[in-house]
Order: structure tokens, then C-alpha cells, then sequence
């Protein structure tokens, strides 16, 4: 379990009251504890200090690998909070440099400040097949969160749709439907124009033969 987070140099990262990192394994290794109370501690402690009021740091940015580690340990709890986690740390959008510097005059030091803002982005998204496997885990809070993640995320949203609308004919759980559907509509907000007439087959399928759908 976290295969090599003693081989990351914590020592010479940072995180929102430390330039020494070294908490950060001990944080992610009280997500995966036994102990429901050392779990939420943990969680507090990942968005307190290593995602602290939606930043990111060096510290954050080590911590993705391990993070999608965990949420694809089958039985361990809270993992749809940990999916949660990852979609926060990857952003709402694509950074922009722009948007997000600016708070330091030094140019360097600006540009240091804004990559890990830019790293946690594009490595989320390189790993986000993982919320694939999710969507058929036995966890239903999994299942729902790993819909919206890959509604948030995935490089390819014409093949999340795909999936997703799948997944709809095969899920049980209310809540998990829900997601299912809310990731739809968020991929048709976000991608509505590549994604038009993928939406267009799927409401003339809906409407049958004979039938007409909404244009």
C-alpha cells in the first residue's frame, strides 16, 4: 500500500504552514486507517494544510499517485471523499497562469507559485481512466463520485458519455443515478458542441421508431 511514498523528498516540499512536508505521508496513511475518527482527521488535515482554501503545492501535487492509490483499494472507506479530493486539487478548469499568478512581484517566484496549479491539472487528467474502473465499484457513494469526476476531468468526453450512458441502464442506486445523470448534464454544459450530435443519436434512440425528439 503507497508504494514508494517513503522515497518522495517531503523534506524539500511544502504545503500552506510548512516549507518541510514531512506530515504528508503520515495524512495519507490516516486515510486509509481503520479508524473512522483518524480518517476524517486525515481528510481535515489534506485540505487544511496540502489543499489548503483550494491551493496547491509541491506537497499536493506528490500527493495525486497515492491518492488514486487509495480510492481504488476495494473496501477501504471513504473513498468517494478521496475522489472528491483529487477533483478539488485538479481544479474547477484548465489553470490559467495568468488568472492565477500575479501575487508576486519576483517573476520566478510567481512562476513557481502557479506550476503546481498546472502539474495537479494535467496529472489528474493522465490518470483519470482510473474513475472508469470506479463506475462499476461496489460502493455506490464510489460509483457516484467517480461519475462526476469523470464528467469534471476526463480528456475524452465523448467516450465518458458513451460510458456514462451505459452505466444508466445497469445502476440501481438512486443516488448513484443521480450522478450518473448530473455528469451527463454537466458533459453536455461543458462539450455541448462537440458533443451535439452524440446527444441528438441519443434522443432520437430515445424516441423510438415512429417517434420524434426535441430538436
Amino acid at each position: 500500500m503507497l508504494t514508494g511514498i517513503d522515497d518522495v523528498d517531503w523534506a524539500w516540499m511544502g504545503h500552506a504552514y510548512t516549507e518541510s512536508a514531512t506530515d504528508v505521508p503520515d495524512l495519507l496513511r490516516g486515510l486509509a486507517s481503520d479508524d473512522p475518527a483518524e480518517r476524517d482527521i486525515a481528510l481535515d488535515g489534506m485540505y487544511g494544510a496540502v489543499h489548503h482554501q483550494g491551493d496547491v503545492y509541491d506537497s499536493t501535487v506528490a500527493c495525486i499517485p497515492f491518492l488514486f492509490e487509495l480510492a481504488a483499494m476495494k473496501g477501504l472507506p471513504d473513498r468517494a471523499a478521496i475522489v472528491g479530493l483529487l477533483c478539488s486539487i485538479a481544479g474547477e478548469k484548465e489553470p490559467d497562469p495568468e488568472e492565477i499568478g500575479g501575487l508576486f512581484e519576483d517573476e520566478e517566484e510567481d512562476a513557481a507559485f502557479v506550476r503546481p496549479f498546472v502539474d495537479a491539472w494535467a496529472m489528474v487528467r493522465e490518470h483519470a481512466d482510473a474513475f472508469l474502473g470506479l463506475l462499476s465499484d461496489p460502493d455506490a457513494k464510489v460509483r457516484a463520485a467517480a461519475a462526476g469526476a469523470l464528467a469534471h476531468v476526463h480528456p475524452e468526453p465523448a467516450r465518458v458519455f458513451g460510458t456514462l450512458r451505459e452505466r444508466l441502464s445497469v445502476e440501481h442506486d438512486s443516488g448513484a443515478l443521480r450522478a450518473l445523470a448530473e455528469a451527463i448534464g454537466t458533459l453536455g454544459v461543458k462539450h455541448g458542441e462537440p458533443l451535439g450530435e452524440l446527444f441528438r443519436h441519443c434522443r432520437r434512440t430515445a424516441a423510438g421508431p415512429g417517434g420524434s425528439a426535441a430538436p
